[in-house]
């Protein structure tokens, strides 16, 4: 697997990566691909909402109260019926989707950089 474009650091401080707790979980029915819609806390930020593609590894219940990383400052983007807010981070692997997590509980809305 070849590496992408190197970039500056300047388009890396562009990026708002941030620590939020999945707080309400639910199946995306309206999907072209199976999902979850996804509800996250990101503390002083508020609560943001995504869809997420990661049925093949996470059940609904398994999902609640996950500590994730996800990036904050995208447009917001029409999917079917719901609009997401965020794009929750993870590592696409032979068996679905990992979600990238926090070793340890922190403050969510915590920065990453």
């Amino acid at each position: 697997m070849s590496r992408k474009p190197f970039i500056e650091w300047s388009d890396f401080e562009k990026i708002d990566i941030r620590t939020g707790t999945i707080i309400t979980v639910e199946n995306f029915d309206k999907a072209r691909k199976p999902a979850y819609k996804l509800w996250i806390d990101f503390g002083e930020l508020g609560e943001l909402k995504t869809s997420a593609q990661i049925t093949d590894i996470y059940s609904l219940n398994s999902l609640k109260g996950k500590q994730v990383l996800a990036i904050v400052n995208f447009k917001p983007k029409q999917i079917a019926d719901f609009m997401s807010e965020c794009l929750v981070l993870g590592v696409y692997t032979n068996n679905g989707v990992v979600l990238l997590e926090t070793e340890r509980g922190i403050g969510n809305g915590e920065r990453v950089g």
